[in-house]
């Protein structure tokens, strides 16, 4: 019990990187495309939801991109330090466009992805794909080593394309670069979002083969319960909840405060989804996928709730349904 106590520990404090930056707390969102909106971003930084950010990646295709280009890719994710997730198959692309984002406002470091499994990006030979060649993936992050050395280098990975044996082969490459992290999701590319029961023991495993490297566990992280449960059965240094901060946006704060060995107060997610609505009704494209995503998860797709508000088109309108909620949700605490 005392050990488990000190992982958790652990997991507030900074992690070194190369000139003198650090990332603020072992406890990291993981990148979500499509759903890192400006609108979701500048909503979790008012709330006070996190501390830093790792970017959906930046695809890097058959040139370098121009600072100012990049620079407009980080704007939603500022004033907190930045982790840029870079993604391509071109080597000296890559390596160039880690230096430029390395001397951008608020990068604290850059992210080779060599972990993203959709169809598109296989096909392209990046992301996930590249599990396949790893030595693809150590010289890219020596690369962008020699390109940048006054800051953070990291790779996020699967535990292999088709089948996580390949985890072994791949991490004995990968540790020759000497990354300042990794992030390794337990399902490989193949695996998709299918259920793996073993995933916690290949984290396990991935830990036992690189016992110096800094590791981040990734996967179904929705809980208090399944963070700590991953940190105590695998010994990866910190962990990335991506999907969960969907189910519950105050996840990485609440995680923190098991860490700190108390007890998250209860969550009122209304407030939230109000925000949320009006920077999102501002846009000259309306858009309510994310405010339905968090309800649905929240409430059930069965609830009237979820069902009053999915009938809806007009911000006004949904406004209108989330006070009523709110409303409904300050009656119950007071009589609590």
């Amino acid at each position: 019990m005392n050990r488990e106590k000190d992982q958790l520990k652990k997991l507030l404090q900074p992690v070194p990187l190369p000139g003198g930056k650090s990332i603020p707390s072992r406890i990291l969102p993981g990148p979500m495309e499509g759903i890192m909106t400006a609108d979701f971003c500048r909503t979790m930084m008012e709330f006070d939801l996190l501390s830093s950010w790792i970017t959906p990646f930046i695809r890097i295709s058959h040139s370098t991109p121009r600072a100012v280009r990049l620079d407009e890719r980080l704007i939603y994710f500022r004033p907190l330090p930045i982790i840029a997730q870079i993604m391509g198959t071109y080597r000296e692309h890559l390596a160039r466009t880690t230096k430029i984002l390395s001397g951008l406002d608020g990068v604290i470091g850059v992210e080779l992805n060599c972990a993203c499994s959709s169809n598109t990006v296989l096909r392209s030979g990046a992301g996930g794909a590249q599990l396949r060649n790893p030595e693809w993936i150590r010289d890219t992050l020596l690369e962008m080593r020699k390109s940048s050395p006054g800051t953070g280098i990291g790779v996020k990975l699967r535990t292999g394309f088709t089948s996580a044996d390949e985890l072994p082969g791949i991490l004995e490459q990968v540790r020759k670069a000497e990354p300042d992290w990794i992030v390794i999701h337990y399902r490989t590319s193949k695996e998709l979002f299918r259920s793996v029961p073993d995933g916690l023991q290949r984290l396990r495993t991935a830990r036992e083969l690189l016992p110096k490297t800094f590791l981040f566990g990734s996967g179904d992280l929705f809980t208090c319960g399944q963070a700590v449960e991953m940190i105590s059965r695998t010994g990866v240094d910190g962990i990335t909840p991506a999907r969960g901060l969907m189910h519950n946006p105050w996840l990485i704060r609440d995680i923190e405060t098991v860490c700190r060995g108390e007890t998250p107060p209860g969550r009122n997610v209304v407030p939230f989804l109000l925000r949320l609505l009006d920077l999102s009704a501002d846009n000259p494209v309306w858009r309510n996928g994310l405010i339905l995503e968090i309800t649905r998860n929240i409430w059930g797709r069965e609830s009237e709730f979820f069902k009053s508000l999915a009938r809806e088109h007009k911000a006004a309108a949904m406004r209108r349904i989330l006070e009523k909620k709110q409303t409904t949700e300050d009656r119950g605490q007071r009589t609590d």
